[in-house]
């Protein structure tokens, strides 16, 4: 097993295999600049245990993820490969969920309806239909032209960080301005997310 701890040094040897845990934790910008390019040139296999999804997203081209029953499932590509979907099972889980609900309400509502000789829900069991707000629509119809614009941004800022490791004004101001970028990034992604949930509810009840 060889565990990546010096890029500078392992560069220098004929390895065909790394195992990393955690390897950008304590970087300098610099260091992860040389890092992340050394892993891009490298031939061989890289296996990592990381929480740094910027990282995965520029390194990995698979993820084996850890189940909440226990098991262990293997998605391609990189961490927002994996994100986008997880959340499509999820949705899609939660989808057939609804629709054996919905299967349910529409038997008792053929019981209610020979019981009362009146077709519909009955009064008790009517409901205000799910739909967006103004707000909700505006940003489902933009949130995605957002989230690629700010993944450019950020991939943009990486590069410029790099290029600045000796201006230490500057790269003050580039690390600022990502850190920024990123959070506003993972905000878009959180929304977008609870825009699609509600998105396939809102189907899933028409």
């Amino acid at each position: 097993m060889c565990i990546l701890l010096n890029p500078a040094k392992t560069m220098d040897t004929e390895v065909g295999l790394h195992f990393m845990d955690e390897p950008t934790n304590d970087l300098d910008v610099t260091t992860l600049a040389i890092l992340e390019d050394y892993l891009d040139s490298f031939d061989g296999i890289v296996i990592t245990v990381s929480h740094d999804r910027y990282f995965l997203d520029r390194i990995v081209q698979r993820i084996f993820a850890f189940e909440e029953n226990g098991s262990l499932k293997q998605y391609e590509g990189g961490y927002t490969d994996y994100a986008l979907r997880r959340y499509m099972e999820e949705t899609a889980a939660e989808t057939g969920e609804a629709k054996g609900k919905a299967g349910g309400t529409a038997g008792q509502e053929a019981a209610d309806a020979d019981r009362t000789g009146k077709k519909g829900k009955p009064e008790h069991v009517k409901g205000k239909k799910l739909k967006f707000t103004f707000q909700e629509q505006r940003d489902y119809e933009t949130i995605e032209a957002e989230i690629a614009s700010l993944e450019e941004k950020a991939e943009r800022l990486e590069e410029e960080t790099a290029s600045a490791a000796t201006d230490f004004v500057k790269l003050n101001q580039l690390t600022k301005e990502k850190e920024e970028v990123e959070a506003l990034l993972e905000q878009k992604m959180e929304r977008w997310m609870y825009l699609e949930d509600l998105a396939a509810r809102i189907e899933a009840e028409n």
